[in-house]
């Protein structure tokens, strides 16, 4: 039999109104900000003044990174062929994936590994099976990712606790030893870090980021339609490769 009962401490009524957690939702609407009332909706902790500059900080640096990646056209080319708002905002919430805005839980979750473990066999276990090692490295940014810098500052302006950053930033050492590469550390090894400092589960990262990027993808939607439809790519950028005989087809000919 399915089973829809549930119980939840995240929101509900109490005497006929509506509560975030242990507080009216009436509450928030008076006292919090949205990116205070995200946090303390997810966390189930108010945050602190510095708590909250700094997530809404991460926010803002999540918001658009321009039309290159693919959460930014994306959702233009299919607003493009008509598609309403919300169409072209799942498409372009769909594009984020592990090499796009979704490495955040995966570097919250290195982290994790990299306090209990031994560091160097973390780091050596994800060399040896090939995979990436999330929140490092950027296709542009070689030497250092600026908002990684400037969040970082942030932090450290209002004094919040650095354990995660400076597992993040010995993880970024450990690879450089075995490898002799510099990667950078990227957004999303940085805002998982900082998550993690500021109290967030890791697997709360990547919806975080897209919470956060939908903001952008909306303005560009909304330019979008004032464009001349449909997008397309041009023949020019397309090389078609003849595919060669398969076996059977040579066999044929024999």
């Amino acid at each position: 039999m399915p089973n829809l009962k549930f119980q939840t401490q995240v929101s509900g009524e109490i005497d006929g109104v509506h509560h975030i957690r242990s507080k009216p939702l009436t509450e928030l609407v008076e006292n919090f900000s949205f990116a205070g009332a995200v946090f303390y909706m997810i966390t189930g902790s108010e945050p602190s003044e510095s708590e909250e500059k700094v997530f809404n900080a991460i926010l803002v640096a999540s918001i658009d990174n321009g039309l290159s990646p693919a959460s930014g056209f994306i959702p233009r080319v299919i607003a493009s062929t008509g598609n309403d708002l919300l169409h072209s905002l799942a498409g372009g919430v769909m594009a984020l994936g592990p090499y796009h805005g979704g490495a955040i839980s995966g570097a919250a979750e290195l982290i994790s590994q990299a306090k209990n473990q031994d560091l160097s066999a973390v780091v050596e276990n994800y060399l040896s099976q090939n995979k990436r090692i999330p929140g490092l490295g950027h296709p542009h940014y070689k030497h250092n990712d600026p908002r990684t810098d400037q969040l970082f500052s942030i932090a450290k302006d209002n004094h919040l606790s650095t354990e995660n950053q400076t597992v993040m930033m010995k993880i970024q050492e450990e690879f450089y030893k075995q490898t002799g590469k510099h990667l950078v550390i990227n957004i999303d090894g940085a805002i998982a870090a900082l998550l993690l400092d500021l109290g967030f589960p890791p697997e709360a990262g990547n919806g975080l980021f897209a919470l956060a990027r939908v903001g952008g993808m909306i303005a560009h939607i909304l330019e979008e339609k004032n464009e001349k439809p449909v997008r397309r790519i041009d023949e020019s950028d397309i090389e078609f490769i003849k595919p060669t005989d398969t076996n059977a087809e040579l066999a044929a000919k024999q």
